[in-house]
């Protein structure tokens, strides 16, 4: 972009007969935006906008296990319902050979104080009532509690669920992960989730924000 050969480069690329020039056009501007990222660097902020947009609880839901099933699990499956048990969404996955119950709560939006006495109970209520194995392939190893929102904790509700976490692993030894916002997004990163994620939010219609 800056020596100028970029446009001599496509224009020499349409002269070879086994592509052409209408391939070399139809490339350019693609080729363009590419060269363009490469200097700049990647431009992210939009995943953030985007998921932190969602407020309907079903839509996130459904998201989540969009880009999970991406990420080929043995099981994943939407449980919300009446009879959830807490369980909004769960998936077997397999670390190396041991398999692992990730037991999701979904939430929209920041987690308050007064917002989680109720996730809270919910979060409980998972290991409380155990799981039908019938559609598992695998017995697992072992659960985690996972409770998901496209916000973050409040600072007034923080030292809550930190007390309240270190009670659940050192008196019932469960083991419960909290991933906010920052950690979903890290997540389709590191993930190599992106393409899943452009996917599901046209399949779901909802509008991406910050492009």
């Amino acid at each position: 972009m800056v020596s100028g050969r970029l446009p001599a480069s496509l224009e020499v690329l349409g002269r070879i007969p086994l592509i052409g020039s209408d391939v070399a056009s139809a490339i350019r501007p693609e080729v363009g935006e590419r060269a363009h990222t490469q200097l700049l660097g990647q431009h992210r902020t939009w995943i953030y906008r985007t998921i932190e947009s969602i407020k309907d609880e079903i839509a996130l839901q459904q998201l989540l296990l969009r880009l999970m099933q991406g990420q080929l699990p043995r099981y994943a499956q939407i449980r919300h319902g009446p009879i959830e048990y807490g369980k909004d969404i769960v998936a077997l996955i397999q670390i190396d050979q041991r398999h692992i119950l990730e037991m999701y709560q979904v939430k929209a939006g920041n987690v308050t104080k007064a917002s989680w006495p109720k996730a809270r109970d919910e979060l409980e209520e998972m290991f409380q009532v155990d799981m039908t194995t019938v559609q598992l392939p695998a017995e697992s190893d072992d659960r985690e509690g996972i409770l998901i929102f496209n916000g973050h904790l409040s600072a007034y509700v923080e030292p809550v669920v930190d007390g309240w976490l270190k009670e659940q692993r050192d008196d019932h030894h469960r083991s419960f992960r909290i991933m906010h916002l920052d950690e979903i997004v890290t997540w389709i990163v590191r993930g190599g989730l992106i393409n899943e994620l452009r996917q599901a939010l046209a399949e779901l219609d909802i509008p991406v924000l910050g492009r």
